[in-house]
């Protein structure tokens, strides 16, 4: 309406503009428009100040300012432009004398003079008529562009439904797409695994081929040999016979009998049997079960073959781990020794073979000619080094050279594609064996032979050159050193390990005869012990060169001073993995392993103890009490170990005693205590302690223990080791680890600290394991959230906070809540790990580590979890949930730290905050509310029972708490009571049992729930008035809720900015976060309309209550909010909560403060400069003066240096003012130091 009214102003105005010549003044116009219209240009009524203003607004005229007035123009206007021009044109009046217009009488708005301005009139019309046809237009434009933009709309419609199905296509083409890559992707790992196993394949018939080629090589063909041994036997009695006959023929029997057997004498160190070699040989296959059986008796038993161990192109961990762990296997599988192959030689003459048939026939009983003829001792020639490769040939050439040496056939090479490409693969037969370039490919043949050939040269060389060296031994010279040897051991040694500890010792194989050697010697005896034959050397011959055996307790060697040697770690250049079996785990911190490659030394060790100690005169008990570091034996199923004492227990003779060889620590009584002999000493101990790598905050995590003894205790592992030589030399150099003392380890007891780190993996399957990320998950996965106990059983728990509802949230004293809380100490306490959030983090992680600042200036850290996502960048205080105590708090971004980056052990651990709700009991209002957060306060231990059949989705709990007289008793009850009381006609509740804590925590008896009368002095430094006598004022009315503290006081060290809304002295003013000053603002504005209308309601006198919030003025009229600080009878204390300022009015100068003013928190912050010094200090008029006038209601940059507790409880903050008005900063407490009105801290 207000435009309409305009637009019929402008379009008279206009008229009259255009009717008169120009220029035309404003004051015509106002003068003109009178005249017409009957009153003037309405600016009054329409609000503005004056009519150019109205005129102005239009926009339909330009106004300028001409001699005494203002000059107006009509802007300009086609369908008006011809009678301006008409006008322009008009000559001027010859009259004289001044043109004066008829006054016209007053009209009514809108009505025209018809007859002094008949061509003004229909010049209006036409001019209204002219703007009717140009709304006509108007709306048929508008109308056609409707239906212009509805079309416009319908093709956007159909372009969307065609969009759509593009998409449905698109999107079902990808799906296509992805289901073809998935497939294609089942299928090459299809193909890979058949590519790995024809491989294993390939291998495992290598390694068959290898063994068969290997034990064909090694073993003697002991079949032929009694062949030809039976051959040249008959060969040697028919010559025998032969020559008989002709010495009887000639008379001479005699004479060539002496003759023979002289010879026979006189050559008895030179013979060697005659095996014959004119004998066709055979293959072993084609040997008869009779030749066999007879040469069963001379056959020795094989000696251990070393596996070979083919070399791999790839670096698997995987492989090597394998490869180790089948080279500590091979050892402990009995085989069975090969034989060297005796030579055949020829017979020298017929006069050997005579000789020999002689010695066979000789009845002289001699030991050594009754043996049989396989059982002399032979003389061995030394083994020729093998076929020598000659490096001058290519590889294919040397292959045909091998299989020519060793009469193989020559080699059978084969070719064969690489799966679904042109690729070649070869490999070559070399007799019994086979080998192959896979999983190498080639493009050709010729490259693919090449390449197999060098493979198979490489392998052949490494088999030659650990074929054994047979060295030639007689049965004389290995008896006189088999004698020399077993006089070094009075024990004896056992017979079927003779030739290996032989060939030991003395670096030569055993002949084939041995054990008849022995037997027919008078040097040795044999003696059966539990089926076992021990050879002994006879010593009756050499008494004098021996010295007298001691006593057994004096042959056993003990030394308290020994010491065991350091284990040597393989430690090398670069990238370390050591191959090692877990033994034991007492944390993530300490993995105890032993070194695979070493683990042979320690099972010799273990098995000569057990040997030793076996025999009860040979154990040496502890004669009072064992030393603490030393090394002990104890006996463990069977097993005797070592130990070294860690702790002791005089009162109970038990000590704490630790397996060097494994890791963990057991206690003992000190009757199993044995001392450890020092030959037992000498090897290191093998346990090795290591700390996992980035699982050191998982070290006292309750459910650790298990993971680890589930994935690791009892496995084979691969161990990259992270840490060098010399950082484990800085670390202490001790393969288990360095003992710190309690002080050192911040513990009661010793701590033991890993010097090496290491990530541990699985490579047992086709790819490897990462044990440290396995084992983290599992841990996270396997931690329980806490569970209340059912069925009404009692439940010890902690009230951590009451919420708004009344629900309570509780706490479990369990081994999680304690973990979590030395967690975070441990965190807060490294100021390294305290790492502040950005708003970036905000968006993503869900936990985070509070600070929270309540007491004495002393920092309380809790885990929180955002309540909302954060909108805008700007924003610096959140709400924030604390998920192990329940309460919800606004905290500044500065006080907010990442605990994903600190602890990620911490920061999956489960809420330990469990919400219950109290079961049978009346709706909790506000008044019950402050009276349940004061019975049950933070940290109060509670007796707690879930009820059965209660239909809720919280725990329906009832809670029991300890009275003065140390008896449970329940709360839910007295919250009934309570509630009949109040809802009873009594218009003053009375004494019905109600419960209350005292300071110690206990439960006593009060009077009534109402308010008690607060003792607190006010903070202000102004002079407080006398106190007269006190009037406790009991509430007849429910509570509204209090005023909320402002708690997103930002971090020491932080910045903010700041307003001054109170400026008494450097150590007594008041500031408010800046961020709420403009919701401040309005508070204020809503707050004065509400205060001076009629909706505001008094307060009586029944109604007040220390502590509550009301709305009162100040000296100025301006209401505020304000908080009751004390009552007295006629006057009230209080405090203006948003200014820091305290004051007194009257009850009747109060006013309600509805809830809308009461959701913005208290903003006025008690504050003191920093910089200065401010203890007992005297300011002046003057200093307090120029501190208000730097300081009051000036913007500033907060700097919080400290925070201190006032005595009524609240936070005073230590600020330091920055102004950055300024191109440079300036600092208030600076100004007063260098005005000298303040002095510097010390």
């Amino acid at each position: 309406e207000k435009e309409q009214y305009l637009n019929q102003i402008a379009i008279v105005v206009r008229s009259l503009i255009v009717s008169t010549k120009p220029p035309v003044s404003l004051s015509d116009i106002e003068r003109d428009y009178k005249a017409v219209e009957g009153e003037s240009l309405p600016f009054v009524r329409l609000g503005y100040k004056s009519s150019y203003e109205l005129l102005e607004d239009t926009g339909a005229f330009s106004i300028c300012k001409g001699g005494t007035g203002y000059i107006i123009r009509a802007n300009y206007n086609p369908n008006s432009a011809h009678i301006a021009s008409m006008v322009q044109k008009q000559k001027p009046s010859k009259s004289k004398g001044k043109f004066t217009r008829p006054q016209a009488a007053p009209v009514r708005h809108n009505v025209r003079p018809p007859v002094t301005y008949n061509h003004y009139t229909q010049q209006k019309k036409a001019i209204e008529q002219r703007e009717q046809e140009q709304r006509k237009e108007k709306e048929q434009r508008e109308q056609e562009q409707r239906k212009a933009e509805q079309r416009a709309l319908e093709q956007i419609k159909e372009t969307e439904k065609l969009f759509q199905i593009k998409a449905e296509q698109f999107a079902q083409e990808k799906r296509k797409e992805k289901e073809k890559r998935e497939q294609e992707q089942r299928k090459a790992e299809q193909l890979a695994l058949e590519q790995r196993k024809e491989k294993e394949k390939l291998l495992q018939e290598q390694r068959k081929s290898e063994q068969r080629e290997q034990e064909q090589e090694l073993e003697i063909d002991f079949k032929g040999i009694v062949r030809e041994l039976s051959k040249q036997q008959q060969q040697q009695k028919i010559l025998t016979d032969r020559n008989n006959n002709s010495r009887n023929m000639n008379g001479n029997t005699a004479t060539a009998t002496a003759a023979a057997s002289s010879d026979a004498t006189t050559r008895k160190q030179n013979l060697r049997p005659i095996l014959g070699n004119s004998a066709p040989q055979r293959p072993n296959d084609k040997i008869s079960a009779e030749a066999a059986a007879a040469a069963a008796p001379y056959k020795r038993p094989l000696h251990t073959r070393i596996q070979h161990q083919p070399t791999r192109s790839a670096g698997s961990v995987n492989y090597r781990l394998k490869q180790q762990q089948q080279q500590q296997q091979c050892p402990t599988t009995p085989t069975t020794p090969p034989t060297p192959t005796l030579p055949i030689t020829p017979p020298e003459s017929p006069e050997n073979s005579q000789n020999v048939a002689k010695k066979q026939q000789s009845p002289k009983k001699d030991k050594s000619v009754q043996q049989p003829l396989l059982q002399q001792s032979v003389q061995l020639p030394k083994q020729a080094s093998g076929f020598e490769f000659n490096p001058a040939y290519d590889a294919i050439s040397l292959l045909q050279q091998y299989c020519v040496a060793h009469s193989f056939a020559p080699p059978n090479y084969e070719y064969y594609n690489a799966h679904k490409s042109k690729r070649v693969h070869c490999k070559v037969h070399i007799g019994s064996r086979i080998y192959t370039s896979y999983p190498e490919d080639h493009a050709d043949e010729a490259s693919a032979r090449q390449r197999t050939s060098e493979l198979a040269i490489e392998r052949l060389k490494s088999m030659e050159a650990r074929k054994p060296q047979v060295m030639a031994v007689q049965g004389e010279q290995f008896l006189l050193r088999l004698y020399q040897e077993l006089v070094k051991h009075p024990h004896g040694i056992v017979s079927h390990k003779l030739p290996q500890w032989y060939e030991a010792t003395v670096k030569l194989q055993v002949p084939g005869n041995w054990e008849s050697l022995i037997s027919s010697s008078d040097k040795m005896r044999l003696e059966s012990s539990n089926n076992m034959v021990i050879v002994f050397a006879n010593t009756d011959g050499v008494q004098q060169l021996q010295p007298q055996a001691k006593p057994l307790q004096q042959q056993l060697s003990y030394d308290k001073n020994a010491r065991m040697p350091e284990l040597q770690l393989p430690w090398s250049d670069g990238q370390q993995d050591w191959s090692m079996y877990i033994t034991h785990c007492d944390s993530t911190m300490h993995v105890w392993a032993r070194l695979i490659d070493q683990s042979s030394q320690f099972e010799q060790l273990t098995e000569e103890l057990n040997e030793y100690m076996s025999q009860p005169q040979q154990r040496k008990a502890v004669q009072q009490a064992p030393v603490e570091t030393q090394i002990y034996v104890v006996e463990v199923s069977d097993n005797w170990n070592r130990v070294r004492i860690m702790s002791l227990d005089a009162e109970q003779r038990q000590c704490s005693c630790h397996f060097v060889d494994f890791g963990d620590e057991v206690n003992f009584s000190f009757d199993n205590i044995y001392m450890c002999p020092t030959k037992f000493l000498k090897l290191p101990p093998q346990a090795v302690c290591l700390s996992m790598y980035a699982l050191d905050k998982f070290e006292e995590h309750p459910h650790a223990l298990p993971v680890l003894a589930k994935e690791l205790a009892g496995h084979s592992v691969v161990t990259r080791i992270i840490t060098s030589a010399a950082l484990f030399q800085q670390a202490g150099g001790c393969s288990q680890g360095v003992l710190l003392s309690p002080g050192q380890a911040g513990t009661q007891s010793l701590h033991r600290r890993a010097c090496i780190i290491g990530t541990f993996y699985d490579t047992s399957t086709s790819e490897d394991i990462h044990l440290n990320d396995l084992v983290a998950n599992q841990i996270n996965r396997n931690t329980p959230a806490p569970m209340l106990k059912l069925d009404q059983k009692s439940n010890h728990v902690i009230v951590s906070h009451v919420n708004d509802m009344g629900d309570l949230m509780v706490q479990l004293p369990n081994e999680d809540l304690k973990f979590v809380q030395r967690s975070i100490a441990r965190i807060m306490s490294d100021s390294s790990e305290q790492q502040r959030v950005q708003f970036t983090d905000l968006l993503h992680d869900q936990l985070v580590c509070i600070c929270d600042e309540s007491s004495d200036g002393v920092k309380h850290w809790y885990r929180g979890m955002l309540a909302a996502k954060p909108k805008s960048a700007d924003e610096e205080v959140f709400d924030v949930y604390y998920v192990d105590d329940g309460r919800m708090r606004k905290t500044h971004i500065s006080n907010i730290y990442r605990l994903e980056a600190n602890n990620l052990a911490l920061a999956s651990y489960p809420a330990q905050a469990l919400r219950v709700r109290l079961h049978d009991v009346p709706p909790i209002d506000t008044q019950m509310l402050e009276r349940l957060r004061s019975l049950l306060k933070p940290q109060t231990p509670v007796l707690l029972k879930v009820m059965e059949g209660a239909n809720d989705k919280l725990p329906m709990v009832t809670i029991h708490v300890r009275g003065q007289d140390s008896l449970y008793l329940c709360l839910n009850s007295a919250i009934r009571m309570e509630h009949e009381v109040q809802s009873s006609t009594r218009l003053v509740p009375f004494d019905d049992g109600g419960l209350h804590f005292s300071s110690s925590g206990q439960l006593i008896r009060r009077s009534s729930f109402s308010s008690t009368v607060s003792s607190h002095s006010s903070a202000s430094d102004q002079p407080s008035l006398a106190s007269p006598p006190v009037t406790p004022r009991k509430p007849n009315a429910a509570l509204l809720p209090q005023l909320k503290e402002y708690e997103a006081i930002p971090a020491i060290g932080a910045y903010f900015e700041v307003r001054v809304a109170l400026s008494v002295n450097p150590g007594h003013f008041a500031v408010q976060p800046y961020k709420w000053y403009n919701q401040f603002q309005n508070l204020m504005k809503q707050l004065q309309a509400h205060c001076k209308s009629s909706a505001a309601k008094s307060v009586e006198s029944g109604q007040l209550a220390i502590g509550q919030a009301f709305a009162a003025p100040d000296s100025d009229g301006v209401y505020h909010r304000v908080n009751i600080r004390k009552i007295y009878d006629e006057m009230i204390q209080i405090r203006y909560v948003d200014v820091g300022d305290d004051g007194v009015v009257r009850c009747d100068q109060l006013l309600q403060l509805p809830n809308e003013f009461r959701e913005l928190p208290m903003i006025s912050l008690p504050a003191q400069l920093y910089g200065i010094q401010l203890a007992d200090v005297d300011w002046t008029q003057e200093n307090c003066i120029r501190f208000r006038k730097l300081t009051l209601g000036q913007k500033f940059i907060g700097a919080v240096r400290r925070i201190d507790m006032l005595k009524d409880g609240r936070r005073a903050l230590s600020l330091e003012l920055i102004d950055t008005s300024t191109p440079q900063d300036i600092k208030v407490h600076e100004i007063l130091i260098s005005e000298k009105q303040a002095q510097p801290a010390a």
